[in-house]
């Protein structure tokens, strides 16, 4: 069971992971409390191993030896058979738990999205109190209002952590059980290095991103700061899925193009120069003497 409350009040507004879940919890429960014991075969053997030493030992042999035997027998195989029952159904409901889960994930993202944007608003209403306060020191400082204010948004940094925890936890992939690792591995790579690159927090290119504000991204160890800044810059937002995130991260990394009327460029141009006319005849010309 997870120990995040944003998680968790994720999970359970989505009926059917929630049931399923509790389902699987259930299930792991009483395989745990099933008592410990031997196959049928085991209890068997058992039973006649011992009359075989009695007999090496004395020479006597029970008369009743083949009846506790198969009693033995009949014991372990109840016990066999209630093992294999508890075993499987827990099992099969890791299996409807998982599918169940990829399945409906996207309903509890978009719940840890509305709790985003009622932190994101909280956050804002405690920064109109605060100004330009940014720091523990100078709201005690100023003191009043503003130190309550500050205690809000040390309140509601808790909440923002707890539902980013929350969302990589749903979007990260997760091998179902049973399943070959296979190109399991590769996928949570690739989720992870979004993730350590600072993706999956706001809807923009992070280039412009403040440094203080993308180191916050790419560690998630959010500060009251960083949490003023996603309140403020509008495109915060949770993914739907990795797929969602997959989407953002190729948009906010693809190479900024333009189109021809989107900017302007240097067109050299080349003016001709004419050729002279030729000189118009007076009649006064005559062909040089030339003496050696």
């Amino acid at each position: 069971m997870t120990t995040n409350p944003e998680l968790s009040a994720a999970l359970a507004v989505v009926p059917e992971i929630a049931r399923t879940e509790a389902l699987l919890e259930d299930a792991k429960k009483r395989l745990r409390e099933h008592p410990s014991g031997v196959v049928p075969d085991v209890a068997r053997n058992e039973v006649i191993d011992a009359a075989v030493r009695a007999f090496q030992a004395d020479g006597s042999w029970p008369r009743d030896v083949g009846k506790r035997a198969a009693k033995a027998h009949v014991e372990a195989s109840e016990w066999h058979a209630e093992r294999i029952a508890r075993d499987q159904a827990k099992k099969s409901t890791e299996l409807l738990a998982y599918d169940t889960r990829v399945l409906y994930s996207a309903d509890a993202l978009e719940h840890l999205g509305t709790r985003l944007d009622d932190v994101l608003s909280d956050a804002r209403e405690a920064a109109e109190v605060l100004a330009g306060v940014r720091s523990a020191d100078a709201a005690i400082k100023a003191g009043g209002a503003v130190v309550e204010a500050w205690g809000r948004l040390q309140g509601l940094l808790v909440d923002l952590t707890n539902i980013r925890a929350a969302q990589w936890e749903l979007i990260l992939p997760r091998l179902r059980p049973g399943d070959a690792v296979g190109g399991f591995d590769e996928e949570r790579r690739k989720v992870r290095a979004w993730r350590s690159d600072g993706h999956g927090e706001i809807r923009s290119r992070l280039d412009d991103v403040p440094g203080f504000a993308l180191e916050a991204m790419r560690s998630q160890r959010y500060t009251e700061v960083y949490l003023l800044f996603l309140a403020d810059v509008g495109t915060t937002y949770v993914p739907t899925s990795a797929t969602d995130l997959e989407a953002h991260v190729v948009a906010a990394t693809d190479p900024i193009s333009y189109t021809d009327d989107q900017t302007s460029r240097y067109r050299p141009t080349v003016t001709p120069i004419p050729t002279p006319p030729a000189p118009a005849l007076t009649g006064a010309e005559r062909t040089p003497a030339l003496s050696y």
